[in-house]
């Protein structure tokens, strides 16, 4: 025997309240808001008591009509649970990104009567998947740049001495310097270990008679070499 609807919100309250960073939600069938728990009311903005007997699309992503791409909708239509990547766009608001976990409940004559669902917060991985999609394009960037350049083979005179010749790697070395990166992924750009970068580095220093690491990226990057 299936428990009385009002036990079951309470049930739904003792569980999930204590959830620390998980919202979750009861949906009707029309799109009613019938639960939901105190993680989800801060995620999207809104008192609890208002958010209640509130159409989901309304008062979560202040919509007049449902979300083209619509959890409940895809649920109660495959009767399946459903797993997506959704985000939340709030006035004056950085976008937010969750993964939404959808199961159906079930009347008595199997029809999908509600919709249950658990969001986990993605904003934090978003933001380092996209340091690191970055970092990598800039690696692909000054890869392809020191092929393009064909600096295998070549040797530059800097200034009017021959013995401020940089060699080829050198200058392959200094080239990554003015890019910004560090020792460590020189090393593993050039495939060569961190001594030997921090030996080309030092006669880097000597040749540009320059001081530091900061001077000698200013120098490239002055240079063409950034």
């Amino acid at each position: 025997m299936n428990p009385p609807f009002g036990i079951s919100l309470d049930l739904l309250t003792e569980v999930f309240e204590i959830a620390p960073d998980i919202a979750v939600n009861l949906l009707n069938k029309d799109y009613t808001v019938l639960w939901a728990n105190r993680v989800m009311s801060m995620a999207v903005e809104q008192p609890l008591h208002e958010m209640i007997g509130k159409k989901c699309y309304a008062v979560w992503r202040r919509r007049g009509h449902p979300c083209p791409v619509c959890l409940l909708k895809i649920v109660s239509e495959t009767r399946k649970p459903c797993v997506m990547e959704r985000w939340l766009d709030l006035p004056g608001k950085e976008r937010r990104y969750a993964e939404v976990r959808a199961y159906p409940v079930f009347d008595k004559q199997g029809l999908v009567k509600h919709v249950f669902e658990i969001i986990i917060p993605l904003t934090d991985k978003k933001k380092d998947e996209d340091r690191r999609n970055k970092y990598v394009e800039s690696l692909e960037k000054t890869i392809a740049e020191l092929n393009a350049v064909g600096i295998a083979g070549q040797r530059r005179v800097i200034g009017d001495r021959e013995d401020t010749a940089l060699t080829t790697r050198e200058l392959e070395v200094l080239r990554l310097i003015g890019r910004g990166f560090s020792n460590k992924e020189i090393a593993g750009l050039l495939h060569i270990s961190p001594d030997t970068v921090k030996t080309h580095i030092k006669n880097i220093f000597s040749k540009l008679d320059v001081p530091d690491r900061t001077q000698a990226a200013i120098w490239a990057v002055s240079h063409g070499l950034g």
